[in-house]
């Protein structure tokens, strides 16, 4: 084989792996590509020879690419990075529920919630919730829901302990 086919090969294989990162983003193929056109670059200079030679520096350069330049590279091309809710909770907050077992006021039972039975707490401690009401999830203690009769939600003239309107 030819020395310029070598140093071809070498080349082509370096620009198609930089391009695969297109494809496999992450940063590690794009510097396996670099480290196969610095091989080419030394093998049309001369400096190495043959493929156990090249394969050799290829290995060695890309390791010290990769560990290197990445996290210089990864500063200055910021990661396509989405952030979602994790807070449970508050997208349960004001999420209606059904009633599966009966509440007593101030007491405990079971109501069903996205697809699943959990303990609920009566918020009020003047009213039961009967099986099949729907309910208002308040917030949650622990494992316990805490829940409120619906039509108690509508009522705009109720207050709290520090007399501020409740809603």
């Amino acid at each position: 084989m030819q020395d310029y086919e070598i140093v071809n090969i070498w080349l082509i294989g370096g620009i198609i792996l930089m391009l695969l990162e297109v494809l496999l983003p992450g940063g590690i193929v794009f510097f396996l590509g670099l480290g196969a056109v610095l091989v080419s670059a030394l093998l049309y200079a001369g400096l190495i020879e043959g493929w156990l030679q090249a394969f050799t520096v290829w290995f060695i350069g890309s390791l010290a690419l990769v560990f290197g330049l990445r996290g210089v590279a990864q500063k200055f091309i910021p990661a396509q990075v989405e952030q979602g809710k994790t807070d449970e909770d508050l997208d349960a907050y004001d999420a209606l529920a059904k009633v599966c077992e009966p509440i007593p006021a101030g007491g405990e039972g079971r109501i069903a919630f996205r697809g699943s039975t959990w303990k609920a707490r009566n918020y009020r401690n003047d009213q039961n919730l009967d099986v099949g009401a729907e309910v208002r999830i308040i917030f949650r203690e622990n494992l316990v829901w805490v829940v409120d009769a619906v039509e108690t939600n509508k009522n705009t003239n109720e207050t709290d302990s520090n007399n501020n309107s409740i809603k």
